[in-house]
Formats: C-alpha cells, structure tokens, sequence
C-alpha cells in the first residue's frame, strides 16, 4: 500500500489545513497516511494518521536541520509520496528529492503568493517556483485560474500541470438555525490579517438599515477593525472547525488575493448565496448564486442589495452548483486516481 505523507507548515485551523484533512480522510481507506506540521494544533487533533511529524523548525524558510529530520522521518516510514499544501512544505518537499529520489512529490498551489503577493521581488518568487517545480512530480491546482497563471506566468511545464478544482464535504445544514431578530445577517469568515480586506465590510455596511455583520476568525488587524465598527458589526473571534453558516442570510469574502476560497464553498453548500472579490478563483464559484465585485465600498453595496433581492433564487443555486461541481462526497475519486497515478 502506498504511503503517502501530506506536509503543512502551520496546524492551526485553515482553508488550506481543512483541505489536508479531508483529503486525508478520503485517502485512508487506500493508503496509508501520514502527517508532518509544526504543532499538535487544530490539523493534528481533528484527524487520524499513521503517524505525525510535528517540529516548529518547519516555521523557517529554509532550515538545514529541519530538513534532515524530515528526510528521517521520511526514510524510517518508507513515504512513497509526499503532498505539500503550504510554501515552506513545498520547499522542504522538493529539497527532500535532492537526498531521497525515490520519493515522489505533489505540490499544491493554493494560489500563487509569488504573483499576487511578491511586490517587487514577485519576479524572484516566480522564478524560484519554476525551478522547483522541475522537482516535482506534479503541481496540483485547485482552481482554473491558479493553472492558467503556472502555465502563462510563472511557465511551469504543462505535463507538471494538473488542475482539479477544490472540493470539500458539505457542511450539515440540517440542525436548526437560531432565531433571528429580523436583520439579514452577513457572514464573512476570515483571517483579521491582509490580504484579507474585512474592513471594506465594515465600511460597506455602516450606512445600511437592518443588516447585521458578522465576523468569524482572528489576527493582527483585530484591534484595529474594532477601531473603525459600526453599532451593526459582531466580532466572534476564532471558532476552531465553524459550521453555523445556517444561522446567517449572505456570506462575503472580500480579499485581495485568493486561491479558491474553502469557507466560500462551505457557505455554498448550506445555500448561501455569495459575495466574493473577483481575484484569483472566485470567479469560478459564481454561477447565477451571488455576485462578484472589485474591491471598493459602493461595489459590496451594490452586491448586498443585488443578494437580497434575489436571496431565494441565489440560495437554489449555490446548493445546485456545489452538488455539481465541488462535494467531496460524489467525487472524491478523482482524487485517489491521481494520487495512485503519481510516479507510474
């Protein structure tokens, strides 16, 4: 049975850490699994593995003696394949194939920070990606958009390439919502830190009667969008593995830079409509369930009242559309083939 080690920087709970869960999930029934991060966090309590990995050493960029006691743990476990879901996995995984050949590695691009975070040394990043990319076995992209910017822009060879979109299990709507006081009830649920803009949230809806704006997750910019709330705005903090988007009327996202947002495709499958900054993949979960928007003030008004109008409509949608496309339950094979596939 192929042993398969998937790789995460930090375990604290996150689109990228539920995606290494539940695709540990799925693999466990045909291989054997096993997890390398930084802390016992979120990840590593919420799953079951053979075995797990856990060093802070992770945390660093390049660290020589972190690298060796991965390439241990690796060869006393005899990891056939390793899945690396953040940038500094993916480092430490395409180095370890410089002291393990026989390894296999799969890098998940869960958007490209090289392009939409580099600044002026965004040309280096990009560069460094290609290269390392020719170490891979293959580049998984989770969204249409994350494939066409490897192949265009940071030119990594096409039979590298393979695009499947995110897909996650449904969240369970069925338990019954808390009673609401009339106000439509906007969800964003997001790191308080950049790209993540909250704050034009905040600013969109201080003028607007009867909505209510709430906000799931922590990080550095709290104090400061505490600053600038408005009587409408409910900051609950981090809520480890969140699932109350039953509760709530609209889900937002506004943010500079995305891959192929996880806590969008959660509020889509409890039928929510959506309002999401047109950036990396977003575009590819709008289909006639919500409404894309740049980002600035009068757009996301705009784009609340469009979702209001049309709430009834818009929630069909998102449940139709995540069935189709994104539930984890009806198409986790693709996954597995690929997996199985890798190195033969």
């Amino acid at each position: 049975m192929k042993k398969i080690l998937f790789i995460i920087t930090k375990s604290q709970n996150g689109g990228a850490q539920k995606w290494t869960k539940e695709q540990i999930e799925i693999c466990n029934e045909y291989f054997e699994c096993f997890l390398a991060t930084d802390t016992n966090g979120w990840l590593p309590k919420n799953v079951y593995t053979q075995k797990t990995f856990l060093n802070t050493l992770i945390r660093k960029r390049f660290c020589l003696q972190y690298l060796l006691k991965l390439n241990k743990f690796i060869s006393e476990n005899q990891i056939n394949l390793i899945i690396a879901s953040s940038a500094n996995a993916g480092i430490y995984a395409r180095l370890i194939k410089l002291l393990n050949r026989k390894v296999k590695v799969v890098y998940v691009s869960h958007g490209w920070s090289s392009i939409y975070n580099g600044g002026k040394l965004g040309f280096l990043y990009t560069f460094i990606e290609k290269q390392l990319s020719k170490i891979s076995e293959s580049v998984l992209c989770v969204s249409k958009k994350d494939y066409n910017n490897a192949k265009n822009i940071i030119k990594i060879n096409e039979n590298k390439l393979k695009w499947i979109t995110n897909k996650i299990y449904p969240i369970n709507n069925s338990k019954n919502p808390k009673i609401k006081n009339g106000n439509i009830k906007i969800l964003t649920v997001a790191r308080l830190e950049y790209p993540k803009r909250v704050d034009l949230l905040i600013k969109a809806t201080k003028n607007l009667d009867d909505m209510e704006l709430h906000i799931i997750g922590d990080g550095s910019q709290r104090n400061y969008l505490e600053s600038i709330k408005h009587k409408n705005v409910v900051f609950h903090g981090e809520i480890d593995a969140f699932d109350d988007f039953v509760s709530y009327d609209l889900f937002a996202l506004i943010s500079d830079s995305e891959g192929l947002p996880l806590s969008a495709l959660e509020a889509m499958s409890t039928g929510l409509p959506l309002i999401l900054s047109d950036v990396g993949g977003c575009f590819e979960l709008i289909n006639k369930n919500g409404v894309l928007v740049q980002n600035n003030i009068e757009e996301i008004k705009k784009a609340i009242n469009t979702c209001i109008l049309n709430q009834k409509e818009f929630s069909k949608k998102s449940l139709e559309f995540y069935d189709e496309m994104y539930n984890l339950g009806i198409n986790k094979q693709v996954y597995i083939d690929y997996y199985k596939n890798i190195g033969v």
